[in-house]
Order: structure tokens, then C-alpha cells, then sequence
């Protein structure tokens, strides 16, 4: 069996304010996108994985997801899983929570077993807060952690340029730059916004200003891919990755061009959700 495992982007990322279990609360509008990592998932007299490039033990997504699967359906998963990372770590691309979240629905569709559905989202929740995300696909919300998520409406009319700056931020690291370091927890962008509020002219990413603090190159990548031709930019997720999102992909390709020399860019278009699971699985 060969999994597809889309990443995202954020398209809009608020972060509310500090709650009562330790997390924040985050408003955010994900976008999955044709960027993948390649599962392969066959069955085996042993569980075996490798996914060079990352742990290959207990603390892997994947891995983690193939132990919350054998727990929910009651059995050992004898397969040999091989993961072939093209979405690079680090770079607010969800690409582990796509592996994980795709590894959970490529062992229900080889196993069939009868699970119970109303945990399911729990279990995702717990291996990631992005990790609910990607059994929804194209368009979605995400609500508290950013873990509860609502199909949107698909908007696809567009291209994007991917830049990758080489920078790998842990989410948990800047999750603790919003917080200011003389006062108990204040968040610097709190933002209290309602469903009205997410307007394509006012989409926006609290991350971007303590992330350009410590990075003020990516703030350059961002203001370059306005002059490049992108009708807007942004920092995905927490970064590092920035976007730019283009009429035509011609203007894409040429940005990329213009970049590719100092970073790897990659040109790709948004995944509408029926595109999405018509590609992840093949058997």
C-alpha cells in the first residue's frame, strides 16, 4: 500500500491566550497542500520501519501512531512501514502529524477492523494537535489547541511558492517566544476574533513577529515574495517555512527561480479535499 501524506500550511494562525491545561488557545485556517511524504505500508512476519532522516524508534510519529492504531483495534500490526521524508521537519509544513494521521487510516484500510469512532479523534489528538487535520484534508479551521477542526469550504484559484529557509523551529520553543520574559503569561498577540473576522485581507500569523525577531531574514523572504509578484505571504504554522500565494502559476515559477539559488523553494497548488483523499491511498 502507498500513502500520500499532504502537508498544510496555515492560512490564517491566531493564538488566543494561555489556557487553564497549559496549551494556548488557537484560532487558524489550514490548507493542505500538494506536498507529500511517501508511505509505504506492506504486511510483514515482524513490525519493522525506517524513515531516514528521522528517529527511527518509539518517539516517531509514525511509530506512536501505529501503537495508538494496535491499541484501539486490539491487535499486533505485522507490516513494514518505509517513509521517504520530502516535506522537510521543523518548518510549521505538519509533516509529522500528516505521516502520523495517514499511517492511522492506511492501517484501517488494510486491518478493517471495527473501532470505536468516537475516540478516534482523542487518540489523534494525543499524538499531535495537528494530527486531527489531516483526516479532514483541503480546507479546514482548527479550534482550541487547533485540534478541534471543521471542514471550510474549498478555494483553490490559486498557486504558492514554498520557501524553505533551512531553519528548523520547534513549535514548543516558540510557542514560549509569545510570552513576554518580565511578565507571568501575557500573550503578545492576544487577539480575540471571531468567525467574521477571517477575511482574506486580514489573514495574518501571530508567530510572525517574535519568529522575524529572532529570524529577520525570514521577514525578508516574506517582503521579496510581495515583490516577486505574490498577491500575499506568510509564515507557515510557526514557521520556518514562508509562503507566497500566486494568480498564475507561471508567476510561481518565476519567484522560485528568482530564490532558488539561496533556498529550496518548491511550487504547488492548494489540495481541494476530494483531490486529497483521491490521491493519499494506493493499493
Amino acid at each position: 500500500m502507498l500513502l500520500r501524506a499532504f502537508a498544510k500550511i496555515n492560512l490564517d494562525l491566531r493564538i488566543l491566550g494561555r489556557r487553564d491545561d497549559g496549551y494556548h488557545e488557537v484560532r487558524t485556517i489550514f490548507q493542505a497542500i500538494d506536498w507529500y511524504d511517501q508511505i509505504v505500508i506492506e504486511p510483514a512476519k515482524q513490525f519493522e520501519f525506517s524513515a531516514p532522516g528521522t528517529p527511527e524508534d518509539e518517539t516517531n510519529l509514525v511509530v506512536r501512531a501505529v501503537r495508538a492504531y494496535e491499541r484501539m483495534a486490539g491487535i499486533t500490526a505485522n507490516v513494514k512501514i518505509q517513509v521517504t521524508k520530502n516535506v522537510p521537519m521543523g518548518r510549521g509544513l505538519g509533516g509529522g502529524s500528516a505521516d502520523a494521521a495517514v499511517t492511522f487510516i492506511g492501517l484501517q484500510r488494510m486491518y478493517k477492523r471495527s473501532l470505536p469512532f468516537e475516540e478516534i479523534p482523542q487518540v489523534l489528538r494525543n499524538l499531535g494537535s495537528d494530527v486531527p487535520f489531516f483526516t479532514l484534508g483541503g480546507r479546514a479551521s482548527g479550534l482550541g489547541r487547533g485540534d478541534e477542526v471543521y471542514k471550510l469550504e474549498d478555494s483553490t484559484d490559486y498557486w504558492l511558492l514554498i520557501v524553505d529557509p533551512g531553519i528548523m523551529i520547534r513549535s514548543g520553543e516558540a510557542y514560549s517566544w509569545l510570552t513576554l520574559p518580565d511578565k507571568s503569561p501575557i500573550i503578545e498577540s492576544f487577539c480575540a476574533t471571531s468567525g467574521s473576522g477571517y477575511e482574506d485581507d486580514v489573514w495574518t500569523n501571530d508567530f510572525e513577529e517574535p519568529v522575524f525577531q529572532r529570524y529577520p531574514e525570514l521577514a525578508k523572504v516574506k517582503d521579496e515574495l510581495v515583490q516577486l509578484g505574490a498577491y500575499r505571504s506568510a509564515l507557515s504554522g510557526s514557521g520556518s517555512a514562508i509562503f507566497g500565494q500566486f494568480q498564475m502559476v507561471s508567476e510561481a515559477a518565476r519567484a522560485g527561480s528568482a530564490l532558488n539559488a539561496r533556498f529550496r523553494v518548491k511550487v504547488t497548488k492548494p489540495l481541494p479535499r476530494w483531490e486529497y483523499f483521491q490521491r493519499m491511498v494506493e493499493e
